[in-house]
């Protein structure tokens, strides 16, 4: 496995760059596909999209893959992909997708805490401060409001659960894809969760919806840019960044994406609180310390 040290930096930070700007995006794509579908139909037509990009990759990479790759490509499509698109398309029709992209920097603390109970990942003393400053970060997000005045939103919730499972594909992609290409392990992922994808959106209706209504054109088309690039591209770039990296460094794109998806809340005219954007610092500054923390 190539190592940090024989990886230009320049590469390492341009695809951090490219991954936040993708995924911090894709808040407010999944804001514009609600406005004619379903939560379900959003979420497995960016899943269905991204296979459909990936099946002539997988053809020609087929004989990569072995017997064991199967299972770790259902699990890594799940946790990664399908469960989280669809849970992120539940929280946008209760959440701005500004407050659903600061959400998404609990990733980085799942990612260790994870590591920790489930893949034997040493902890560092030092990391207790940064993990205690993101987890107030964490839950002032959760309640924080105008003038501070704290009211819980439990649909925020379903954006939490999807960080938690992000956290599972980080460190699952990390252990049991690292004899793989990027490219190949990605596809092998889509192709296991396409076909699921593609029996949620029949049960939806998605396929009995009149076409010839001109509406549903923009919605459509942000849907599958989900899926072509925050599900498709960014996951290669996210799975190269994890095998040039680490699980606990490559989740640190959640610096950008909150930025990011702000500034795409603004300019769709979001109401952003300030007490948010305090926390949401505070939940980052967390962050950056545990991932400086030296053993």
């Amino acid at each position: 496995m190539t190592s940090t040290q024989k990886v230009p930096s320049l590469w390492i930070i341009l695809a951090i760059a490219a991954i936040s700007l993708i995924w911090g995006s894709s808040f407010i794509l999944v804001k514009k596909s609600l406005s004619t579908y379903s939560a379900m139909e959003v979420g497995a037509l960016r899943i269905a999209s991204a296979a459909l990009f990936f099946s002539p990759f997988f053809f020609n990479r087929r004989k990569y893959i072995q017997k064991q790759h199967w299972p770790s490509f259902l699990l890594a499509g799940l946790t990664g992909n399908l469960f989280p698109a669809i849970l992120f398309s539940i929280a946008g029709e209760h959440l701005p997708s500004a407050l659903s992209g600061m959400l998404n920097a609990f990733t980085p603390l799942f990612t260790l805490i994870i590591g920790i109970v489930l893949f034997h990942q040493k902890f560092v003393l030092k990391q207790t401060g940064g993990i205690i400053l993101g987890l107030i970060g964490c839950i002032g997000l959760l309640v924080a409001g105008k003038s501070f005045s704290f009211q819980f939103n439990y649909h925020t919730l379903w954006v939490i659960l999807a960080t938690f499972l992000y956290g599972i594909n980080s460190h699952t992609v990390k252990s049991k894809f690292a004899d793989l290409h990027p490219l190949t392990s990605t596809a092998g992922v889509f192709m296991m969760i396409g076909p699921l994808a593609l029996g949620l959106l029949a049960y939806s209706g998605f396929f009995n919806r009149p076409w010839s209504d001109h509406a549903q054109m923009w919605p459509l088309l942000a849907a599958i840019a989900l899926g072509l690039f925050g599900s498709a591209i960014a996951m290669v770039l996210f799975n190269q960044l994890i095998k040039w990296t680490s699980a606990i460094v490559a989740s640190s794109v959640t610096y950008l994406i909150p930025i990011v998806a702000v500034a795409w809340g603004l300019f769709d005219g979001e109401t952003i609180y300030w007490a948010q954007i305090v926390f949401m610092f505070i939940l980052l500054w967390g962050v950056y310390q545990v991932n400086n923390s030296k053993s």
